[in-house]
């Protein structure tokens, strides 16, 4: 988990496999408040008859993550920033 802030809005983010996407499915992205992740989760499972949902929570949080990244997000401290650098390609 590494935490991302905004304009004083804080979120923790979790890297690597998404349990809970594989369990709660297109669901989970729109608890997170992520509607284009969402419909895109909906959107494989629809194409590929419902398959898709043991195959996107190896991706999820990593596309998750680059796309707050994107949005202005920065990580809040130099821990964060270091694992970014390390484990995600944050730079690139």
């Amino acid at each position: 988990m590494i935490t991302l802030v905004k304009n004083g809005l804080k979120k923790k983010v979790a890297t690597g496999y998404s349990w809970k996407s594989l369990f709660f499915g297109c669901l989970y992205p729109f608890f997170r408040g992520d509607q284009k992740g969402g419909i895109r989760h909906f959107i494989y499972a629809s194409v590929t008859f419902g398959i898709s949902i043991f195959f996107v929570p190896f991706f999820y949080n990593k596309r998750y993550l680059k796309q707050l990244i994107e949005e202005g997000y920065e990580p809040l401290g130099e821990k964060d920033t270091q694992y970014l650098i390390r484990k995600i390609d944050y730079l690139t």
